[in-house]
């Protein structure tokens, strides 16, 4: 997914900020990656919940925009995810909710059936 240029050139401040940026997307795409799978999903949710940008972070460089609009997309893609699994479980929780306790045990057992 990745859009930087082979031979990047600049300043020493831009080719700093260029670093910087390509291991700021880095980190959001594999804490995305992480959090799709499904398989660490609290240590994800733990990743992004402390997720700070890098103070010295200056403007994204253009030669990452392709990657960085790709790595929004699909962040945007996560939370639609999210926000359908949220309503589909608030959904079986009132289901839940709505039965009338537990049902008692049965009085007669068949044994010929």
């Amino acid at each position: 997914m990745s859009a930087e240029p082979e031979e990047p050139f600049g300043t020493p401040e831009e080719l700093a900020n260029l670093a910087l940026w390509g291991a700021v997307l880095t980190q959001l795409e594999d804490n995305l990656e992480t959090f799709l799978e499904g398989t660490v999903a609290e240590q994800a949710r733990g990743a992004a919940a402390d997720w700070n940008p890098p103070a010295e972070l200056g403007a994204l460089p253009e030669s990452l925009l392709v990657r960085a609009r790709l790595l929004s997309k699909a962040q945007n893609r996560a939370y639609a995810q999210l926000r359908n699994e949220s309503r589909s479980n608030r959904k079986q929780s009132k289901l839940i909710n709505s039965l009338s306790g537990p049902v008692p045990p049965a009085v007669y057992l068949e044994v010929d059936g």
